[in-house]
């Protein structure tokens, strides 16, 4: 055995990385143009942008830390991907129509054509940052739970992951994202029904469904808060129905309408209609990929419960189940999931990273005097940049101890609220300017990074959503008082 791994776990992984480098080379080549590598030509079939779409947005949080997130809060975490469903709705027909109108690579370019080059640079900035350390943390999630399923150290999985990751993805650009994300969606979901049909069977479904009744872990929906006669319960109950729920529709709707991660690849479809078609199949995708993980956290709690094992702490329940309690040959099916996990993520960043880096900041800079062919390579030695970024991000922070399914939504909130704002002040109104929207920007995240500084201190009793609501708000309210744009 080597690092655990039988010599039929260890072909899995190997057919799994050979498949994935030859579908990311083979559909990604041919790379001529910005428009090629950002956008895949914009000729992509939209059932390969819905898959896409779902292996980076469920990625290693769903298949990893949502089903340890069972453990607290039974099966209350899909009251969020409610709201993330309605979410859709609103990107799709409200903001997609003005990216596709504008033409763009960058959805930042959008901002830039509707109020100004500072409020692009701004955005395109805030993004970089914002999802340097959201990715960061998706990697470092799923490298932490592979290093626990091999019982080898954690440096050396997080370079395995990023080297892979970056030979597909500086090569074949979107398109390679596009199909290998594919791939990975069929391997991660595939490996979260073998997870429940193998702990189901082992325990037995009589069992099983006892165990979930006697310990209330079939609840879903939280109507009244955990002390309802404390008024301010009703606020500051995070999962309490509609405040869960408003938290996926605020949270999706910054995500998909202002992240370049999620939204470049809305852009390769070949029309603003097929676009639209992914991004809400996604999400009722993504609602049963998402319950599907939280009862397996759930029937993985009962299995170590019910045999009087030990439960791990929730980010490392469903790691060690596949380490020490699946047999040869399921163990490879499952690790194998968890890489695809950690890989859809990283290759997305890369990719969006660079093209906000390329179109946003460095093409203006530097002007258009240099052919396609200049355009691409720089685009390359961005991704291998971020690439190199992102690894040195999950190691340092691979000590901390904390929910990390939480932290990611809130590392991301502040900024993608106060861009939220302005992007819905483009596309419904004709006010602000340039100033403004670079100010709307800066007063909104200022006012949210002191409201969540309260609230995490306890100075004020409301749950994180009502942060987002009043920096979304905040945005747009303060970018509309000010006079029409500038023609």
């Amino acid at each position: 055995m080597v690092f655990g791994l039988t010599v039929i776990d260890l072909l899995i992984v190997g057919v799994y990385f050979g498949v994935i480098l030859f579908v990311g080379l083979w559909f990604g080549r041919k790379e001529e143009s910005l428009s090629d590598y950002f956008v895949g030509g914009r000729q992509a079939p939209w059932l390969v942008v819905l898959g896409s779409m779902v292996a980076t947005e469920i990625s290693g949080m769903t298949f990893l830390n949502v089903p340890g997130d069972a453990i607290a809060g039974n099966m209350t975490y899909l009251q969020t991907t409610i709201g993330s469903v309605l979410a859709r709705f609103l990107v799709a027909f409200l903001l997609l129509g003005a990216f596709y109108a504008s033409n763009c690579f960058s959805i930042y370019q959008y901002l830039g054509q509707r109020f100004g080059r500072r409020t692009q640079v701004m955005a395109s900035v805030l993004f970089i940052v914002s999802r340097l350390f959201a990715s960061g943390i998706r990697l470092l999630v799923a490298t932490a739970a592979v290093s626990i399923i091999l019982n080898v150290s954690f440096l050396p999985c997080l370079i395995v992951f990023t080297l892979v990751s970056l030979i597909y993805t500086c090569a074949g650009g979107i398109k390679a994202v596009l199909y290998t994300d594919c791939v990975q969606a069929v391997v991660f979901i595939g490996g979260g029904l073998i997870a429940l049909y193998y702990v189901m069977d082992a325990v037995g479904w009589a069992a099983m469904f006892d165990f979930i009744k006697q310990e209330g872990k079939a609840e879903m929906f939280r109507w009244t808060p955990a002390e309802p006669g404390n008024l301010s319960a009703w606020f500051n109950d995070s999962r309490l129905w509609y405040v869960a729920i408003a938290f996926g529709f605020l949270s999706t709707s910054a995500a998909l309408g202002t992240d370049q991660d999620m939204t470049q690849r809305m852009l390769t479809c070949r029309n603003v209609k097929d676009a639209r078609k992914s991004v809400i199949l996604s999400g009722f995708i993504g609602f049963a990929v998402a319950a599907l993980f939280l009862f397996v956290g759930v029937c993985v709690y009962a299995y170590f419960s019910i045999n009087g094992q030990t439960i791990p702490n929730g980010n490392r329940l469903f790691p060690e189940f596949i380490a020490n309690e699946l047999p040869a040959g399921l163990k490879g099916l499952l690790l194998v999931g968890a890489l695809a996990a950690a890989m859809s993520s990283l290759d997305s960043a890369m990719a969006a990273l660079s093209s906000s880096a390329v179109v946003d900041i460095a093409r203006p800079i530097l002007g258009d005097r240099h052919d396609d062919a200049f355009w691409v390579r720089l685009s390359r030695i961005f991704v291998c940049l971020f690439a190199l970024v992102l690894l040195l991000i999950a190691y340092s922070l691979h000590f901390v101890e904390t929910s990390y399914l939480w932290l990611s939504f809130k590392i991301v909130g502040i900024p993608y609220s106060a861009l939220l704002g302005i992007f819905l002040l483009g596309v419904t109104t004709d006010r602000g300017t340039d100033i403004s929207s670079v100010a709307s920007i800066i007063v909104s995240i200022c006012l949210m990074t002191v409201g969540l500084w309260c609230v995490e201190h306890a100075y004020f009793s409301f749950s994180w959503p009502w942060i987002l609501f009043i920096g979304i708000t905040l945005s747009f309210v303060v970018g509309f008082i000010q006079p029409k744009s500038a023609p």
